[in-house]
């Protein structure tokens, strides 16, 4: 598989070689990260989706991936798991899936808020060396925005001149330099549509300093609870998207939240910003 220099350099080589490897990111792990935990729940929203069974135990394991790129287990346990799903076929590396192995509906599922959910981004972000191409990104669409009833994440490239612009931004100090200021942050990026046709949308940027966070949890902390004190009610998690690439013009990482209800010109998913070919 050919993997770019970047992407050699992100490959995860066990835990204390990984944050060696990165440090431009921080990546502290958390208390909860090194406890002993319960089971997590899943998030079952019923019927069958391919996605899921594609991935699901036990018939689906670290030493049965079948179809899958890779699958972990953290200390054997699938319900804390994660698998690297094919997204168009097996042959097509630049358009990868991040998936729990347990079921979860997507982004407006409660039990992602819980402080001792698995941090997802954090383990998709681990498994970038798998992806061909460089320049990643992370991103998960809303529950408007999205044709599958399972939890993924896209790890594919971010599309060219999209990066272009979050360039521009991060250069201009646009991003929010903490999560508390991540609400009034917004950057316009460019993306395309199902044409190929350039258009420019709104997002809320913010600068983190590494990925070792639960974002769903920041998410619903910084931007849905802050807006719908605001009098959105049209504000809520089942509405957000979110996309996470490197800062290439400082440290850490930038994380982009978008949605179409709550007077930004937004996205309900983040597709437009990909470049899956």
């Amino acid at each position: 598989m050919n993997r770019t220099p970047r992407a050699h350099f992100l490959r995860r080589t066990g835990a204390a070689a990984a944050l060696a490897a990165v440090p431009v990111l921080g990546l502290g792990l958390s208390p909860v990260a090194n406890a002993q935990t319960a089971a997590f729940a899943s998030c079952d929203p019923g019927g069958s989706d391919p996605i899921w069974d594609g991935v699901k135990p036990p018939l689906h394991t670290p030493t049965n991936k079948i179809h899958n790129f890779d699958i972990q287990w953290p200390n054997h346990d699938s319900t804390r798991g994660w698998a690297v799903h094919p997204g168009k076929d097996m042959k097509t590396t630049t358009d990868l899936l991040v998936v729990p192995t347990v079921r979860e509906a997507g982004i407006e599922c409660d039990n992602l808020l819980r402080a001792d959910a698995p941090h997802y981004f954090k383990h998709a972000y681990d498994e970038v060396s798998l992806m061909g191409g460089s320049d990643w990104a992370l991103a998960i669409n809303s529950q408007d925005g999205r044709t599958r009833n399972q939890f993924h994440i896209h790890l594919t490239r971010l599309y060219g001149p999209a990066r272009d612009d979050i360039d521009r931004a991060a250069k201009a100090g646009k991003l929010a330099k903490t999560e508390q200021t991540w609400l009034n942050s917004t950057i316009d990026v460019t993306g395309h549509d199902m044409h190929g046709n350039n258009t420019k949308h709104t997002y809320r940027a913010w600068n983190a300093d590494g990925v070792d966070y639960n974002f769903f949890a920041k998410l619903n902390d910084d931007i849905v609870k802050p807006l719908q004190k605001q009098g959105k009610s049209a504000a809520g998690m089942a509405h957000e998207s979110l996309l996470i690439t490197l800062n290439r013009q400082g440290n850490g990482i930038v994380v982009m939240e978008s949605n179409r209800n709550t007077g930004i010109h937004g996205v309900d998913n983040m597709e437009p910003l990909l470049n899956k070919g």
